[in-house]
């Protein structure tokens, strides 16, 4: 085995073992396991929330799609640590601690029914494993460079598989926040030490310059520009970015489940500087690391999801390979992590126990809890392996879309209007728009721009035009936010 995956191997074992004996007395509940009980203080707050949206997203996500549409991909990035998490931190995550609930399918249930909150605790959770799906094989990615290719890739999913569930198993999101907050450090340093030690080695091959001149020999010098702002940029990538971003990430249970861990609204609020900040500067040395690896036709011969790897390979010493790999590691087993601990939550809370056992016991949930962590876990595994080779982007965009109807329905329910028999409407036309894209795309009107990414721009005008004409129709009753401070008075 490689010098690389011993340092890495290393690594999370000796931080996870840590992290779960310092915190195995602390949990003695499923209240404790799934929410830390309200006991957290803005940073260990900051590191769980911060490191939930980011993943293959910011990473692998990134690195591939730059192959195609060049520095113009670091918008998701900006968008995200610029607008979705000052905007969560500041109200949507407030919002939701006032609602007084453990889950967001439980809180859509208190505004509007329980139809609608069972609807969404039976879809979200395989939303989350899809999106789980290219978690995964952004992993995988990091335990292939790290074995120096000897091990097959197949092997390294099961591999990521492995870690994600240690990761959390022992104490929940407790353990999720106190490893995030390591990670968060390591990602940060390590990543952009691997953009460092690139430049030196590529000192002596013409530098940087030699980068860009590759792309402007080949016609395409746009690709190292941040400001290219093609239609293909602004209609395929940023304002997609811009809308799933706010709108599915904000209706997701892995956003919404470190809330549940702060001590107060104050806790929520005062890491948003550091949160912001972290969200956006991740995304910048994956993407030059991959518009460099992309510039080596050796490197690009391998595709662009293998560019990293390949480029770390080649250019950086083992050790030094270990620590970008761990920086990668270190997003994606955090995001994974989280996605299948809110997917945990949302079974065992909203269907085991409010569906069909309202009775059960503590104890009973705690263990539910962990066992299905590894049926979720090994229910990840058979699509990963079957997409091998596919580009994680449609995987992002398809399933992130069914996040769109939901949040659309929430933010009219909290600010506007509460109709039920509205806001039903809303969200299947919302799943009716993207399915049908799915299956029947030859049904399906969209102008021309939007035909870039048509589950996102079809969600996204049902979700608009229903969401918008059956509220101002149907009568309601007043938004949730004015209901909850007509009560406090």
């Amino acid at each position: 085995m490689s010098t690389a995956m011993w340092i890495a191997i290393a690594y999370f074992l000796v931080l996870s073992v840590g992290v779960s004996f310092f915190l195995r007395k602390k949990v003695k509940s499923g209240s404790d396991f799934v929410t830390g009980s309200n006991t957290m203080a803005w940073p260990l707050v900051t590191a769980a929330f911060v490191l939930a949206p980011l993943g293959s997203g910011h990473t692998l996500n990134l690195w591939e799609a730059q192959a195609g549409l060049g520095a113009s991909v670091l918008w998701w990035g900006i968008i995200a640590g610029g607008i979705f998490v000052p905007l969560f931190l500041l109200w949507f995550g407030p919002w939701f601690r006032r609602l007084n609930v453990q889950t967001f399918p439980e809180g859509m249930s208190k505004i509007f029914g329980k139809s609608i909150g069972w609807l969404i605790a039976a879809v979200f959770p395989g939303q989350l494993i899809g999106i789980c799906i290219a978690e995964v094989l952004a992993s995988a990615a990091a335990f292939w460079a790290l074995g120096g290719e000897a091990i097959s890739f197949k092997n390294c999913i099961y591999l990521a598989v492995g870690f994600t569930i240690i990761y959390l198993v022992v104490a929940g999101l407790m353990q999720v926040a106190w490893m995030n907050l390591f990670n968060a450090i390591m990602l940060i340093l390590g990543s952009f030490a691997a953009v460092f030690a690139t430049g030196f080695w590529l000192a002596g091959r013409g530098g940087w310059e030699s980068v860009s001149n590759v792309y402007a020999n080949a016609g395409m010098p746009w690709k190292t520009s941040i400001v290219n702002f093609s239609p293909d940029v602004v209609f395929g990538f940023m304002f997609p970015c811009l809308i799933l971003l706010v709108f599915m990430c904000s209706a997701s249970q892995a956003q919404y489940q470190p809330m549940l861990l702060a001590k107060s609204d104050s806790d929520v609020r005062r890491g948003v500087f550091f949160a912001s900040f972290i969200n956006s500067m991740v995304t910048y040395p994956w993407v030059i690391l991959g518009l460099v690896g992309m510039s080596i036709p050796v490197v690009a011969a391998a595709g662009a999801k293998l560019s990293v790897p390949k480029l770390a390979l080649m250019a950086l010493p083992p050790w030094m390979v270990g620590i970008l790999m761990i920086s990668l590691l270190a997003a994606t087993l955090s995001t994974t992590s989280q996605l299948i601990l809110a997917s945990s939550h949302m079974i065992v809370h909203d269907i085991f126990k409010k569906a069909v056992n309202p009775g059960m016991s503590d104890k009973a949930f705690l263990i539910l809890s962990r066992a299905m962590i590894f049926v979720i876990a090994l229910v990840v595994i058979i699509p990963a392996l079957r997409v091998l080779d596919q580009d994680v982007m449609p995987i992002f965009f398809w399933t992130f879309s069914f996040g769109i109807p939901v949040f659309g329905v929430y933010l009219i329910g909290m600010m506007w209007k509460v109709s039920r028999f509205a806001a039903g409407i809303t969200m299947l036309a919302g799943y009716g728009a993207n399915f049908l894209w799915t299956f029947a795309p030859d049904l399906i009107w969209l102008p021309e721009r939007m035909k870039s990414n048509p589950a996102v721009y079809a969600t996204i005008l049902a979700t608009v035009l229903f969401g918008v004409v059956m509220h101002l129709i149907l009568r309601g009753e007043p938004g949730y936010l004015r209901q909850m401070k007509a009560a406090e008075e």
